[in-house]
């Protein structure tokens, strides 16, 4: 009959398994109490969001406290210092999303995300859709987010922006910017610019769960594929 099969560990296969089965049960434990993290800021946006707007402080010491508060600013738009967001899409078309300073009878002027704009109504329109004399707009309160590894670099003498930088946007419009800026919230109306609430509404996904299923299922099949591996026909 076939030889009977036992189990004979070698020490280097060994080891390197012990290994890389720790990092990859980290690896899913990690992406667990990213889980958590991500739940409660999710919770902490859906409270602020949805509480009754307030007018924005004449300044903002600490921009984390205010991100996705509804907030009520009037002033009058600065439509000679607008600037544009690139590399936003929406509902599969390319455009930019429209900035604008807004001058405030008191406090610090703050940017404003008109919304989106696609470039097939021009990609130059530092005149569109202006908005003359005292207004007040309703938006949500959001802190400037880094590009990621792939995101190009802004060019503000081109006044070609990918990221909101309000240092350097400051330098551009000529006025000292609040640190946060605030999206006009999604209305609905007909026309560009078209309001979103930001960029990418709140752009933040939960895919923890799926990742630490992924990286606990990988230690899993390292476990199997040593065991197997390991297995030879007994003397």
């Amino acid at each position: 009959g076939p030889p009977e099969m036992g189990f004979r560990p070698r020490p280097w296969p060994t080891v390197i398994t012990v290994v890389g089965i720790a990092i990859l049960v980290s690896l899913g434990t990690w992406q667990l109490h990213r889980k958590v993290w991500k739940e409660a800021l999710l919770a902490t946006i859906a409270a602020r969001t949805e509480a009754a707007p307030v007018a924005l402080p004449a300044e903002i010491a600490d921009p984390a406290a205010w991100g996705f508060r509804r907030v009520t600013v009037a002033g009058r738009f600065d439509n000679d210092h607008a600037l544009w967001l690139y590399g936003r899409t929406q509902d599969g078309r390319a455009g930019v999303h429209l900035l604008v300073p807004m001058l405030r009878d008191s406090g610090a002027t703050v940017l404003v995300d008109r919304g989106f704009v696609p470039f097939a109504e021009g990609n130059n329109l530092a005149s569109f859709a202006k908005v003359d004399g005292p207004t007040e707009i309703q938006g949500v309160v959001r802190t400037p987010e880094s590009g990621g590894w792939f995101t190009p670099t802004n060019r503000p003498a081109d006044n070609i922006w990918y990221t909101v930088d309000p240092a350097a946007m400051s330098a551009r419009t000529g006025t000292p910017l609040m640190p946060v800026y605030v999206a006009v919230m999604a209305t609905g109306a007909p026309g560009w610019p078209k309001a979103t609430g930001g960029t990418e509404a709140s752009g933040i996904r939960n895919q923890h769960l799926n990742y630490a299923i992924f990286w606990y299922s990988m230690a899993a099949a390292l476990a199997v594929i040593y065991v197997l591996s390991s297995r030879s026909p007994r003397a």
